[in-house]
């Protein structure tokens, strides 16, 4: 398809490739092809506390976003969609924000065709 493994998996990882944002593929296989249709579909609907999106706004008016991977005494270390990750010094945090949303965003159902919903359905609940 002249994608990458990393391009095709960039926020959850399955079978060792991608990258470790969202859940791993392989367990979210295991809830049966409705409950990964609604996921898709209303990510927002029940979100696990470990992958709701921040926001963190700091002192030099930059602004970082993602799921909290670690923390510190000293500093928050974010996890962004593409994996990468910022570490941000709590002296520099202004705010810190969640609107209780996940990462994963709304639309995302609407770049690939129904065929290809459907494929992807058959293919993470065929997986063991």
């Amino acid at each position: 398809d002249g994608l990458g493994a990393e391009e095709r998996h960039p926020c959850h990882r399955l079978q060792g490739v991608g990258h470790e944002v969202g859940p791993d593929l392989s367990t979210v296989a295991q809830s049966g092809p409705d409950k990964i249709l609604i996921n898709v579909l209303d990510p927002n609907r029940e979100v696990n506390p470990q992958y709701v999106n921040y926001t963190i706004e700091t002192g030099d008016w930059e602004s970082h976003s993602g799921i909290i991977a670690s923390e510190t005494a000293t500093s928050i270390t974010m996890k962004r969609a593409d994996g990468e990750t910022d570490t941000i010094l709590r002296v520099n945090i202004q705010s810190i924000k969640s609107d209780n949303l996940s990462i994963m965003p709304e639309g995302w159902e609407q770049t690939i065709d129904k065929q290809g919903l459907a494929d992807l359905i058959a293919y993470l609940t065929a997986l063991e």
